[in-house]
């Protein structure tokens, strides 16, 4: 094991730990982005929510007012055929037809007396007095009747109006809370569609964060298989370095008891040792 290869080992180490330290604070960066957008986008649910309760709000108090006009306009429909009704049942003739009996029966009267009559045509005459009379009793009856009914028109007619001024009221009303509820509605949509594009930016952060910690991750178990060789390889090597030195001790000692071994022959019994490699130097 040459000392070159470790080296090389520990530079192809500190390339990968670089390598994971650069894609982690990439993740970081990217976590923090994704982290203040989901808190950006908190707050617009906030503002969402109030907006969303005053136009629940507003569309409540539509269809409160909306349920009352649609009352009135049926109680309004109801009583407009009710006058016509009844106008139909007081348009008769009534007044005319008394005030044609009223001057028979006058005619009749001043007849009676002021021309001479013999006892049949008086006794005809005071009985179709009698008749004229109580058809005439009959008739102010129904006229009272019919005064009565056309007071009660009136009355109806009023109590009409102020229902159909109320109705326009809750008509107003409920295109004024619309109008209101659409406001608030526009603000609601608005932020939707920004909570839209947030979340969306938020999905984009979390996957640049997922990309940059598993790339983090492979560096990092690059790195720590790498360590791991290193720590094998400098073991490797210095049980060689061990393993050489106690040879050239050993060596050195046998140089010492054979002293007529010539210079020669021990450069060539390292040079056989380099070849089957059991030393690597000197």
């Amino acid at each position: 094991m040459r000392k070159s290869e470790i080296q090389s080992a520990e530079e192809k180490l500190r390339f990968y730990r670089e390598k994971r330290n650069e894609f982690n604070e990439l993740a970081k960066q990217a976590r923090e982005e994704r982290d203040m957008l989901r808190e950006e986008k908190d707050k617009l649910y906030e503002e969402l929510n109030k907006y969303r309760e005053e136009r629940d709000k507003l569309i409540a108090l539509m269809k409160e007012q909306k349920a009352k006009r649609d009352e009135l306009r049926d109680k309004i429909r109801k009583l407009r055929k009710y006058i016509r009704d009844m106008r139909r049942g007081a348009s008769s003739t009534v007044e005319a037809e008394l005030a044609k009996v009223k001057e028979r029966i006058d005619a009749i009267q001043r007849d009676l007396q002021i021309k001479p009559h013999n006892l049949e045509e008086e006794n005809k005459m005071i009985d179709t007095l009698r008749k004229l009379i109580k058809k005439r009793d009959e008739l102010r009856k129904e006229a009272e009747e019919k005064r009565k009914l056309f007071g009660e028109i009136k009355d109806l007619e009023g109590e009409l109006q102020k229902l159909v001024k109320e109705e326009r009221e809750r008509n107003e009303n409920v295109k004024k809370y619309y109008e209101e509820s659409q406001e608030f509605h526009k603000h609601v949509v608005e932020l939707l569609e920004k909570i839209k594009y947030i979340r969306e930016k938020i999905n984009e952060k979390h996957k640049e964060y997922i990309k940059y910690r598993e790339k983090a991750d492979a560096y990092h178990a690059k790195m720590q298989s790498m360590l791991q060789k290193i720590i094998e390889m400098r073991g490797e090597y210095f049980r060689k370095k061990e393993e050489e030195k106690a040879l050239l001790e050993e060596l050195s000692s046998k140089a010492k008891e054979i002293a007529e071994i010539k210079d020669e022959d021990v450069d060539k019994f390292i040079e056989i040792l380099k070849k089957k490699k059991k030393i690597s130097y000197p």
